[in-house]
């Protein structure tokens, strides 16, 4: 696993100076092939397919999923063939991540959106592995033990860097990176997850579970998931959010896409304003990466292919 890399914003436009001082862990700018916290869940789940003797691995997202753009460049790596359950019907071109997916060797299957929603029921995960099995599962998202696991590595690097304690912040969609930190981070620790999707309120339930699963039995850190930030919902860029991105990459040259970084971003601003973080600690905001599908926005510039 390459070494971790940090950078303090030492510059922010105007609205944002809260921001100054802020210390980003950039895990985008880890693993060319899964960047971001893709390689902590997606490792132990490869490691364990291979371990079990599956030679297919299975999963789902949509068009502009990072999960499985990253999966397909792990699986390639790793000599495995992959399948990816895509939401929704294919209508017109491939999005540049399925494109990149399928040249990297994924077979794509698609689904409409009402029969995507059974991607969680036995039955139906049966008849996919019937289909295209034997195949080694693995949630959307990477959302499952493994991959809660694999993500305490994070935390066990912000234990490192700052071992007094810290108030933390990242995106969050599963939660799984978020349980990984948690379950890593003693009391001194305040992670802070926001939500990207509107009305997502079973999100804490599912870290409990995994931080259940995990059974540390020592006290751990503080934990919450904040609701309120989700600019409309997954995927959605009002123009509060445009704004803030554009100007904060300039400012800062840390780049961000509207989907995770730049909504956890501003609401780390916003809480900032609001006196409701811990300056007397340091505050650590956590790049979880997906600058991939900030191609799926026409108002941002294409950063082109990344499996290159």
């Amino acid at each position: 696993m390459p070494s971790f890399i940090w950078q303090r914003i030492d510059s922010a436009p105007l609205g944002a100076e809260q921001l100054l001082g802020f210390n980003v862990l950039r895990l985008d700018l880890m693993h060319g092939l899964a960047p971001g916290n893709k390689i902590f869940k997606l490792e132990p789940c490869i490691a364990d397919a291979k371990a079990k003797g599956f030679r297919r691995l299975l999963s789902f997202g949509g068009a502009w999923s990072n999960h499985l753009h990253a999966l397909a460049a792990l699986g390639q790596r790793h000599g495995l063939a992959t399948v990816g359950v895509v939401r929704g019907e294919p209508d017109g071109p491939l999005s540049a991540t399925l494109a990149e997916a399928q040249a990297a060797g994924m077979q794509l299957h698609y689904l409409s959106r009402t029969a995507y929603r059974q991607r969680h029921e036995k039955v139906f995960q049966r008849q996919l592995l019937a289909r295209y099995g034997p195949a080694y599962l693995i949630p959307e998202g990477g959302d499952c033990l493994l991959g809660a696991s694999g993500c305490m590595a994070i935390g066990e690097e912000l234990a490192r860097q700052m071992p007094s304690g810290a108030s933390i912040i990242l995106p969050v969609g599963t939660g799984t990176t978020l349980a990984g930190i948690v379950a890593s981070l003693g009391p001194a620790y305040r992670v802070i997850g926001i939500s990207a999707l509107k009305g997502a309120l079973d999100t804490a339930s599912r870290v409990q579970r995994h931080l259940d699963q995990i059974g540390h039995s020592r006290d751990r850190a503080a934990w919450e998931i904040c609701h309120d930030y989700h600019c409309g919902g997954f995927a959605r860029a009002p123009v509060e959010l445009r704004e803030f991105l554009l100007s904060m990459e300039q400012s800062s040259a840390i780049p961000l896409e509207p989907v995770y970084s730049a909504k956890a971003l501003l609401a780390a601003q916003k809480l900032l304003a609001a006196g409701q973080l811990d300056r007397s600690k340091p505050l650590v905001f956590i790049h979880t990466g997906g600058l991939q599908g900030r191609r799926g926005f026409d108002w941002l510039s294409d950063q082109g292919s990344v499996l290159q």
